[in-house]
């Protein structure tokens, strides 16, 4: 490692954008806090909720922070092809849920989890299987999620690791509680507009800041013969496959989508989802086009770090920049 550091902000640089983000989705769950809603209102929104919140919602919900470090280190690893068999897969799982879903809203076009159509046809046994199931997978993520929040934060401010978590947390427990799943999908739009906006604007400039297209040619000897192949069939078995079998098994009882889906008006199903996939694929492979730049630039890997690609490439383009 060499003695080039990330650039900090202040802390009260930090605590001002903390303000400004869970501020602002507050003051959306407040004006919507002050309808009178049943309770299903407040879990699936009255199943009234409008294509382009429920696209966007979708969207943010399949993209959490591992997912984007985990597209990020398999471009680093698998070259060119990484981050589309990672990206890919993962957005086709989400058209794949469509017919399924559109045949559990059919029979149910009332319910508010998944688990309440497995208890209503199956029994209370099958409904507690999934229902734990969920509870682990969304501990997991949300874990996943604070973590990264905490790390980010850690990274780029005079704040601890734990600090930062405790940020994160405290913000979207304050707005979720405070409105339910209606200002839960408001501020999944919100996000995944600023994600979007970031992957346009952000990642043509890194590639212009390091140097690109040129790097393209002068980086190639950084790359191995599978790493360079487009086709690469040391991606697809080692990346590609293992994720359709894992994320198959994994979205059919996300409580998650199905919740968006329950919320969403049921004649606006089929463009919801296949925007999702669209939005989903475009950010995560996006995102993963830092982990190829960091391999074409022939960025060493950090030793003992997990989330390598992303932080090489930040650290690298804060040289480049400053």
């Amino acid at each position: 490692m060499d003695s080039t550091e990330l650039v900090q902000l202040s802390a009260v640089t930090v605590v001002l954008l903390l303000i400004l983000f869970y501020g602002g989705t507050f003051l959306i769950s407040a004006r919507i806090g002050k309808k009178n809603e049943n309770a299903d209102g407040y879990m699936t929104a009255g199943n009234k909720i409008g294509f382009g919140v429920s696209a966007a919602s979708m969207t943010a919900t399949w993209i959490w922070a591992s997912s984007l470090y985990a597209s990020a280190t398999s471009g680093y690893t698998y070259g060119i092809s990484g981050p589309i068999h990672y990206g890919l897969w993962g957005a086709l799982m989400i058209l794949f849920i469509y017919p399924f879903g559109k045949r559990i809203r059919a029979v149910a076009p009332k319910a508010h989890t998944l688990a309440e159509v497995m208890h209503a046809r199956h029994g209370a046994s099958s409904q507690l299987m999934l229902a734990g199931s969920n509870v682990v997978g969304s501990l997991i993520s949300l874990m996943s999620n604070f973590i990264a929040g905490g790390v980010l934060i850690s990274m780029l401010s005079p704040f601890s690791f734990v600090q930062g978590v405790v940020f994160i947390a405290a913000g979207v427990l304050l707005y979720t509680l405070w409105s339910g799943f209606r200002a839960s999908v408001l501020t999944d739009f919100v996000q995944v507009v600023a994600m979007l906006g970031a992957v346009v604007v952000i990642i043509p400039a890194a590639f212009f800041i390091t140097g690109f297209p040129d790097a393209f040619e002068t980086g190639a000897s950084n790359l191995t013969e599978q790493q360079s192949n487009f086709f690469s069939s040391d991606a697809f078995l080692n990346q590609g496959a293992p994720y359709i079998a894992a994320v198959l098994a994994y979205a059919i009882g996300n409580q998650t989508i199905a919740q968006r889906l329950f919320a969403v008006r049921e004649d606006l199903i089929k463009p919801t989802f296949i925007t999702a996939t669209v939005g989903y694929g475009a950010t995560v492979i996006g995102v993963g086009m830092f982990g190829v730049l960091a391999l074409y630039l022939g960025i060493d890997r950090w030793t003992g770090t997990s989330t390598t690609s992303s932080r090489k490439w930040s650290r690298h383009i804060c040289r480049r920049s400053w």
